[in-house]
C-alpha cells in the first residue's frame, strides 16, 4: 500500500508545474529574472499611446516591488508589449514572431462582465500550477487614480496576481469556493475572520446596521450580515500579498517561519489557499516551483537595477503555409482525405484578409502556390485549391518542406516571423534534413507550426516541433471518418481569433454517418440564434457517389441547386445564403449504389456569428501533449465554455478520446471537485485514465444543451479586491438560459510513451476540496457536514470507504490525520458512512460530537479509499464551534430597520456597500454565522472609507 501511495504522489509533483501552459508563451528565468512576458493589447482597442506608457510605468515599479517580496530573488528583466496590426506602425515596433495574444501571459482586453475592471488571473490547475494569463483592462490602466482608491496600488496589485500567475498561489481571503468562509472557530476557542496573516488587525461591523457583529447560533460563527474591515492604516504585519495588498505595510507573501509573527501564513484560515495548496504558505509552495527549488536563484547580492528592458511588438496579418506531404505511403485514400479537409479549408475555414501558400514534399519539397492573399470573392480560394497536390513520390522529408514553408513566407524580402506553417505527415522522416535540423532556422525565423500527425506512423517529432514553436499539434488516426482531420485544420485558425479581422467559423457539427448498402441515415443539427451566418453543410465520402438531402426547421427542403457536387474531390456542399433558421436541421445520407459497400459519409456544419450577440465558444486545452506513462499515467482535460467572456454552466460536455484502439467518452464537469478548481466558472474538467498503449491520442471536444439546464453565469466575482461599486447593476440578473446549442472543437493530441500494461491498481481517489460545516446546533450537540463524492480512481467511479477524522484542535488533524479519531456510524445522527457515492455527488452526514460548551471547538477532516487501499490525499479541514450562543437580539434582525438605515446611507454609501454585500454573501449564503459581541467605532465614515477598501 505504501509503494502505491508513493506512486501516486511523485505523479502529484510532475504533473503540476506543465498544467495547462503549453501553449502559453514560455517566460524564462536565469539569474533572479523574468525574461520575455508577453503582454498583448485585445486587437478591437483603439490606439493609445497612454495605454502603452502606462503598463511600462506600473510594471517598472512592480518590478522593484516584486526584488523585495522575493527577498531579493526576483524581479522582470525583459517585457514585451504586443500592440494590434490596426495601430499606426511606429519606427520602434518591432515584427512579431510566436507572439500573438492568444499566448500572452498578460492580456489587455475589455471587460470580463462578471469581473468588471477588477484584475483578475485565469488559473485552470491545482495548486503550485501556473494560471493561464492576467486580465487587465484599459480602464483599469488608464483611469488610475479611481482604481488604485479601489484596489490599492497598482504595482502591488501586479504581485498578487503575479503569485497566481506563476507559482500557483490562490486567494487568501473568503471567496465563494466551496469550504472557503468568512469565519471560523480556531483551536484557540475563538472566532476569527479569514485572512492572513493572523496578525491584521481590523473591525467586525454588521453591514446594514453599522453595529455590533453576534455569533450566529446555527453556525458558531459570525452572522452573514457581519463583515470583517481590515484597517488599511496603522498595521504593522507584512503579509500576506495574497491577501490584502492595498495595505500599506504589506509588502511580501506568507512564510512558515513562526519567529516572524507578522508574516506568518495563518494555516486555520478556510481560504482558497489553504483549501488548494493543504494549508502550505505562499512561500512553501514558491519554494517548491521550478524558480527557487533546490536553492535555484538564491537573493542576488548588491545593487540591482529592476526596470524592465520593454519592446513594442506589432502583429501582422495572418500568413500561412500549408505543408503537405505527398509521399508514397500518402497515396490512395489517405491523399484523398487530405485533399477534402485541406478543400474544406480553404474554401470555407481560412479568412478573409489571410495570405495562404502551399508546399509538398517527398523526396525532396516543392512549392506549388507562393502566398495568395484571400479576398472578398472566391477566385483566390479556388485558385489554391487548385494547386492542391494530387501526385505522390518516394520518400518523406519533412525538414525539407518546413524550410521551402519559411521561404515561402520570406518572398521578396518580407520577414518570416510571425507566419504560420501547418505540416501534415504520416511518415517518419527519411531524407535529410531531418525536424532536429531545421528547428534552429525554425527559431531564427520566428515561425510557428502546427502538425497534424496522420496515423500514428507519423513522426514523433511533430509533436515536438509544435511545442517548442508555441503551435499546436494534432492527431488523425486515418480512419473513413475525416471529422476529426477536419476539426484539426478548423482548430488551426479558431484558437487564434485575434489575427482575424472578421468573424470565424464555429463548428456545431461534426461526425460521420455510416450507410448500409441501399440505406439512408438521418441525422439534425441545431442551429442557435447567435449563429447562422454563412452557415455551410459539408458532406465527404471515399468511393461512389452518395445522395443527400437537408431538411430546415420549417419543414422545407433546400433547393437541390445549392448543393455545389465536386466529384474530383467527393464533396458534396451547401451553404445557406440567408442567415440560417434557428432550429433542428435535418440532413439525410443516402447509399444509392445498391452494389456499393457501405459507405461512411463525414458531415460538417459551420455557421458563423449572427448579431451583435456573443455566441457560445469552446476552447479545450489538455494538461501535457507529451505524457511518459511510467510516472504520468493520467491527463486532465479542459473545456472552457464562454459566451463572451461569461461562462457558461450547467452544459453537457464530454471529451471524445480516440486512442490507437478504441474511441471513449469522458465526461467533464463544472462542479469544483479535481480537476475542476472552481465550481461554475464554464472551466469543464475530467481525467482521462484510458491509455492502452504508446502512441497518439486525438482529443475532441462535445458540448450540447440537450438537457435545457444550460445558463450564463453573471454572478459577480472579486479578484484581488471588492468588486468596483460602480460595477453593480441590480437589474442584471444572475443567470440567463442559454437556449438549445450544439458545439464541437478539436483538443488536440496526446502522446504517450513508455506505456506498461500493469494490471495492478495504482491510482488512488481524487482530495476532497470542499468539505464544509453546513450547520451546527447546541441543543442537538450536533454538526451538519457537507462534501462533494470522489472516485475510485481520481474523480472515475466510486470509492470504497471514507476516513472522516475528527479532532478537538487543528494540528492534530493536520500533522497527524491518521491517529486521529474515526468518525463512525455510531458517531452519526443522519447518513451513513459506509453508503459511498458516485463521483460527483453531494455528500452529507450529521455528527454527534461528544461534548459542547465554551471549550468545544472540533476539527474535521476526511480522505476516499479505494478497494486496492489506495487513499487520496487528506481535505481541506474545517472546524465547529460548539459553545452556546444565545439568540440574536431582535433589534439585529428587522428588515425594516435596515432599510431605514440604508435610506438614511443614501445612494453614496449604497454604492460603497453594493459590492461588499455581494462578495460576503455570496461566499457566507450557506453559512450562517455565530455572535460575539465586537465593539465598534462610532465614526461611520471612518468604517465607510475601510469600506472601500476591503478585502473579501
Amino acid at each position: 500500500m505504501k509503494g502505491t501511495v508513493h506512486i501516486f504522489a511523485i505523479f502529484l509533483s510532475l504533473f503540476c508545474f506543465g498544467l495547462c501552459s503549453w501553449s502559453r508563451n514560455q517566460i524564462t528565468f536565469t539569474n533572479g529574472g523574468y525574461n520575455n512576458v508577453l503582454i498583448a493589447i485585445n486587437k478591437d482597442i483603439p490606439e493609445n499611446q497612454q495605454l502603452v506608457d502606462t503598463i511600462k510605468e506600473i510594471f517598472t515599479s512592480a518590478s522593484e516591488k516584486l526584488l523585495n517580496a522575493t527577498n531579493k530573488r526576483a524581479y522582470w528583466r525583459s517585457i514585451s508589449i504586443l500592440v494590434p496590426k490596426s495601430w499606426q506602425h511606429k519606427p520602434e515596433y518591432e515584427a512579431v514572431t510566436s507572439e500573438s495574444f492568444d499566448r500572452a501571459n498578460v492580456v489587455i482586453d475589455f471587460e470580463n462582465p462578471r469581473w468588471g475592471d477588477n484584475p483578475y488571473t485565469k488559473q485552470l490547475g491545482g495548486c503550485g500550477e501556473p494560471g493561464e494569463y492576467i486580465h487587465l483592462t484599459p480602464n483599469y490602466i488608464l483611469e488610475k487614480s479611481m482604481s488604485e482608491y479601489i484596489w490599492g496600488p497598482m504595482d502591488k496589485l501586479l504581485l498578487h496576481e503575479w503569485g497566481h500567475l506563476r507559482w500557483g498561489l490562490f486567494d487568501e481571503y473568503t471567496t465563494s469556493d466551496p469550504g472557503s468562509a468568512p469565519f471560523y472557530a480556531t483551536s484557540s476557542n475563538t472566532v476569527e475572520a479569514t485572512r492572513c496573516s493572523l496578525a491584521i488587525t481590523g473591525q467586525y461591523v454588521n453591514i446594514f446596521t453599522l453595529r455590533d457583529c453576534y455569533l450566529d447560533p446555527d453556525t458558531g460563527i459570525y452572522q452573514p450580515e457581519c463583515v470583517f474591515f481590515p484597517d488599511v492604516n496603522g498595521q504593522t504585519t507584512k503579509a500576506s500579498i495574497m491577501y490584502g495588498q492595498f495595505i500599506d505595510s504589506v509588502y511580501t507573501y506568507c512564510h512558515s517561519d513562526s519567529s516572524d509573527p507578522l508574516g506568518y501564513h495563518n494555516v486555520e484560515a478556510p481560504h482558497k489557499h489553504n483549501i488548494m495548496c493543504s494549508s502550505k504558505s505562499s512561500w512553501d509552495v514558491m519554494l517548491e516551483s521550478d524558480d527557487f527549488k533546490n536553492n535555484a536563484n538564491p537573493p542576488i547580492e548588491g545593487k540591482v537595477d529592476t526596470k524592465p528592458i520593454f519592446r513594442i511588438i506589432q502583429a501582422r496579418e495572418r500568413r500561412v503555409v500549408l505543408v503537405l506531404d505527398t509521399s508514397d505511403s500518402m497515396r490512395g485514400e489517405r491523399l484523398e482525405k487530405l485533399l477534402q479537409s485541406a478543400t474544406q479549408y480553404l474554401r470555407y475555414t481560412i479568412d478573409e484578409g489571410s495570405y495562404v501558400g502551399i508546399v509538398e514534399f517527398n523526396i525532396a519539397a516543392y512549392v506549388v502556390s507562393e502566398l495568395v492573399y484571400i479576398s472578398d470573392n472566391n477566385t483566390s480560394r479556388e485558385v489554391l485549391v487548385a494547386a492542391l497536390p494530387v501526385d505522390t513520390e518516394r520518400e518523406t522529408c519533412i525538414g525539407c518542406g518546413i524550410l521551402d514553408g519559411i521561404e515561402v513566407l520570406s518572398r521578396n524580402g518580407d520577414d518570416p516571423a510571425g507566419g504560420y506553417l501547418l505540416v501534415i505527415s504520416d511518415g517518419k522522416n527519411t531524407q535529410p534534413p531531418g525536424i532536429k535540423n531545421v528547428i534552429d532556422e525554425v527559431n531564427n525565423a520566428g515561425v510557428i507550426i502546427d502538425t497534424i500527425a496522420f496515423t500514428n506512423k507519423a513522426d514523433t517529432e511533430l509533436t515536438t516541433l509544435s511545442e517548442e514553436t508555441g503551435g499546436i499539434a494534432f492527431f488523425f488516426a486515418g480512419d473513413s471518418d475525416i471529422s476529426v482531420l477536419n476539426n484539426a485544420f478548423t482548430a488551426t485558425v479558431t484558437t487564434r481569433p485575434d489575427v482575424s479581422t472578421q468573424s470565424l467559423p464555429i463548428t456545431l457539427y461534426s461526425d460521420s454517418l455510416k450507410v448500409p448498402v441501399g440505406a439512408n441515415i438521418s441525422d439534425s443539427v441545431f442551429i442557435d440564434s447567435t449563429v447562422g451566418l454563412e452557415t455551410v453543410f459539408t458532406f465527404s465520402w471515399i468511393g461512389t457517389l452518395i445522395q443527400l438531402w437537408l431538411e430546415s426547421p420549417d419543414g422545407n427542403f433546400v433547393d437541390q441547386n445549392q448543393y455545389i457536387v465536386d466529384k474530383d474531390t467527393n464533396i458534396i456542399t451547401i451553404k445557406i445564403n440567408d442567415t440560417a433558421m434557428t432550429g433542428y436541421w435535418v440532413f439525410t445520407v443516402a447509399n444509392v449504389n445498391k452494389k456499393s459497400p457501405s459507405q461512411v459519409a463525414t458531415v460538417t456544419v459551420t455557421s458563423k456569428q449572427s448579431s451583435k450577440e456573443d455566441p457560445i465558444e469552446v476552447l479545450a486545452l489538455v494538461s501535457d501533449p507529451s505524457i511518459n506513462y511510467s510516472t504520468e499515467p493520467v491527463v486532465a482535460i479542459y473545456a472552457i465554455v464562454t459566451k463572451g467572456y461569461l461562462p457558461v454552466i450547467n452544459a453537457q460536455v464530454f471529451a471524445v478520446v480516440q486512442s490507437p484502439d478504441a474511441i471513449e467518452e469522458v465526461p467533464l464537469f463544472d462542479n469544483g471537485a479535481e480537476p475542476d478548481i472552481t465550481e461554475d466558472d464554464g472551466v469543464y474538467s475530467g481525467y482521462y485514465l484510458g491509455f492502452s498503449n504508446n502512441g497518439r491520442y486525438s482529443v475532441a471536444i462535445k458540448v450540447n444543451n440537450s438537457a435545457q439546464m444550460a445558463m450564463v453565469n453573471m454572478a459577480k466575482v472579486t479578484g484581488s479586491l471588492p468588486i468596483k461599486p460602480e460595477s453593480t447593476n441590480d437589474d442584471l440578473p444572475v443567470f440567463e438560459p442559454t437556449g438549445m446549442f450544439v458545439r464541437i472543437t478539436s483538443g488536440g493530441v496526446i502522446q504517450v510513451e513508455n506505456y506498461v500494461d500493469n494490471p495492478k491498481d495504482n491510482l488512488a481517489p481524487s482530495r476532497i476540496l470542499d468539505l464544509s460545516v453546513v450547520k451546527t446546533s447546541y441543543s442537538e450537540q450536533s454538526v451538519v457536514l457537507q462534501w462533494t463524492a470522489v472516485g475510485d480512481d481520481f474523480n472515475k467511479g466510486t470509492a470504497t470507504k471514507y476516513e472522516l477524522m475528527a479532532a478537538s484542535n487543528y494540528s492534530k488533524l493536520f500533522y497527524d490525520f491518521a491517529n486521529s479519531r474515526l468518525v463512525t456510524n455510531d458517531d452519526l445522527i443522519l447518513g451513513n458512512m459506509s453508503i459511498i457515492s458516485p463521483a460527483g455527488t453531494r455528500e452529507t452526514v450529521t455528527i454527534r460530537v461528544p461534548t459542547r460548551g465554551e471549550d468545544a471547538t472540533y476539527f474535521f477532516a476526511i480522505r476516499a479509499h479505494d478497494e486496492s487501499d489506495n487513499y487520496g490525499e487528506v481535505s481541506n479541514i474545517v472546524s465547529a464551534n460548539m459553545e452556546y450562543i444565545p439568540p440574536i437580539p431582535a433589534e439585529n434582525q428587522d428588515p425594516e430597520k435596515r432599510i431605514a438605515l440604508w435610506a438614511t446611507l443614501g445612494t453614496l454609501g449604497i454604492a460603497i456597500f453594493a459590492g461588499i454585500i455581494f462578495a460576503f454573501f455570496r461566499s457566507s449564503k450557506q453559512k450562517k454565522n455565530k455572535l460575539n459581541k465586537v465593539e465598534h467605532s462610532d465614526n461611520v465614515n471612518n468604517r465607510m472609507d475601510n469600506v472601500t477598501y476591503c478585502e473579501p
